[in-house]
């Protein structure tokens, strides 16, 4: 098993993770593309909407039994405990299914101050649409998470690739048909038992099966601290990201505004996680590990690699996303969604930027500082409110971009300073300014050619440019080390042809490495 969390492995898994994700969110931005240009703004909005609100239900009634999963599984098996990791599994099983009880009889009480803005028909069926959806993935999304901790990552690849292709074939059946917005609601409800029904299968024939013995005190009072903090985090960060202005979008401006918002989220969230969803995937299994192995020493030094790989990627995105926003957001949409350009140009700077916020997260997690992530994801909850209820009400959707970008660059900012000086964390500085550098000269040189021959084909070919540039740049001025070299060729090792022609050059390069 602990194979499984070797380097080797873990690149694997991260590109067996992005993979996964390119198939998904191309084909999830086709469906986005073809209901929003089928519905229309108000009809869009009131789409993305519910999805958004199932989106909700299923993070509340995952709460902190995902992240939990997910550390004291692995930790276990990195402990030599396979028992252990099975009774925890079965411990947070129970009360996996006691949240959604909870939360189903909750949004039930609530749905008629929750409907979307203009919601024609029964409210019934808003409730039936975002209960359903939102309980089946939350089903899904645990197993996956139990899945990770015992370093099987194909759970989640292949429900989400397989989910993709049927939603797809589902949208193009409904608009041949001109079918209303309730068909394409319940086509997202198919979509998500479909999830379910696969990670329940693949973790049954995988043995990945849940004891429900307790597990021994010791583990149980550390698995209850952990899930308890958790849960405070979970619920604090949802409803800080995004959350507070989409339902005041909704409350206050309308419906059409709230599915620019959602489709600028989807498309800088999509940007972020084509480039770094197989890091993130990996990052908790293996610092959780690594911590069962080598303690805090051990992980400081995987998490130092993490803010590198992230600040590489989030600069990768901002430069080719900024580039590529108003022609692609106008060639898939149309121009009647011309208003998600500045919205996605934001979005994709801040998404950038805090890449990293995702390997702060984990490093908290794994060395049992869930209580300052609770703090931060607490004032993160604060100050995002203060400026949502500021400025969504008055500013409509320019408020929510502002709000949207304001909290979460405030919030990274903190966090960053605080945890790097409590955990006595060492920057890699000398890497982030040879790769902001190299951002800057790459940059430089795609808004050249913009400013030289403007136009919408310009900038695709201009966020091309930038992209290869950029890595060119991070190659001739050293921004990587030779330890990274070795852990990509020890990769490349199962793939003799490959190995065979770039071993002896990528050798040489890592000579002159530190």
């Amino acid at each position: 098993m602990s194979q499984q969390f070797s380097g080797a492995a873990a690149i694997r898994a991260a590109v067996m993770i992005m993979g996964s994700t390119y198939v998904t969110y191309a084909v999830g931005l086709l469906v986005s593309i073809v209901i929003a240009r089928h519905l229309g703004p108000d009809d869009f909005g009131r789409y993305a909407y519910v999805v958004w609100m199932a989106g909700i239900l299923l993070a509340i009634a995952n709460n902190g039994l995902t992240s939990t999963s997910i550390r004291f599984v692995s930790e276990s098996l990195g402990r030599k405990s396979p028992d252990a990791a099975r009774r925890v599994h079965g411990w947070l099983l129970r009360r996996q299914v006691a949240c959604m009880v909870l939360v189903a009889l909750g949004f039930i009480v609530a749905a008629r101050w929750l409907a979307p803005d203009g919601w024609e028909g029964p409210l019934a069926w808003f409730v039936l649409v975002a209960l359903a959806a939102g309980l089946s993935k939350a089903v899904y999304i645990f197993d996956a998470s139990i899945a990770k901790g015992y370093g099987r990552f194909d759970v989640e690849a292949r429900a989400t690739v397989a989910m993709s292709f049927l939603n797809l074939v589902l949208v193009l059946v409904l608009v041949a048909l001109r079918a209303p917005l309730i068909a394409y609601l319940c086509a997202f409800v198919l979509v998500s038992a479909g999830h379910m029904a696969i990670s329940r299968t693949m973790l049954r024939k995988g043995g990945m099966r849940a004891r429900m013995d307790p597990p021994d005190p010791a583990l149980e009072a550390q698995v209850r601290r952990h899930l308890l903090w958790t849960v405070v985090l979970v619920l604090a960060y949802t409803f800080s990201h995004m959350s507070i202005e989409t339902y005041l979008l909704n409350a206050t401006v309308g419906t059409a505004e709230v599915g620019f918002f959602a489709i600028a989220a989807a498309l800088s969230r999509g940007g972020v996680d084509l480039l770094a969803s197989g890091l993130v995937t990996v990052m908790m299994p293996v610092m959780a590990h690594g911590f069962g192995e080598g303690g805090t020493a051990r992980v400081n030094e995987i998490m130092a690699n993490c803010l590198r790989y992230c600040l590489f990627m989030g600069l990768l995105l901002i430069g080719v996303g900024v580039l590529v926003a108003r022609p692609g957001v106008l060639l898939m949409y149309g121009e009647q969604y011309e208003a998600v350009v500045f919205a996605l140009r934001v979005m994709v700077v801040v998404g950038g930027l805090t890449l990293g916020e995702a390997a702060f997260n984990s490093l908290l997690s794994t060395t049992d500082n869930q209580r300052m992530r609770v703090v931060f994801a607490v004032l993160s909850l604060v100050i995002t409110a203060g400026f949502a209820f500021a400025l969504v009400p008055r500013w409509g959707l320019a408020g929510a971009i502002a709000s949207h970008a304001a909290s979460r660059l405030l919030v990274f900012a903190l966090v960053a300073a605080l945890i790097s000086r409590r955990l006595a964390l060492r920057i890699p500085w000398r890497e982030f300014l040879r790769l902001g550098g190299c951002a800057l000269l790459a940059g430089a040189l795609a808004c050249a050619l913009v400013l030289a021959m403007p136009g919408m084909w310009t900038e695709l070919v201009a966020g091309v440019v930038f992209a290869l540039l950029f890595l060119a740049a991070t190659v001739v001025f050293d921004a990587w080390r030779a330890s990274d070299v070795a852990h990509l060729l020890e990769f490349l090792e199962r793939y003799p042809a490959v190995h065979g022609r770039v071993s002896g050059p990528l050798r040489r390069w890592a000579t002159g490495l530190q």
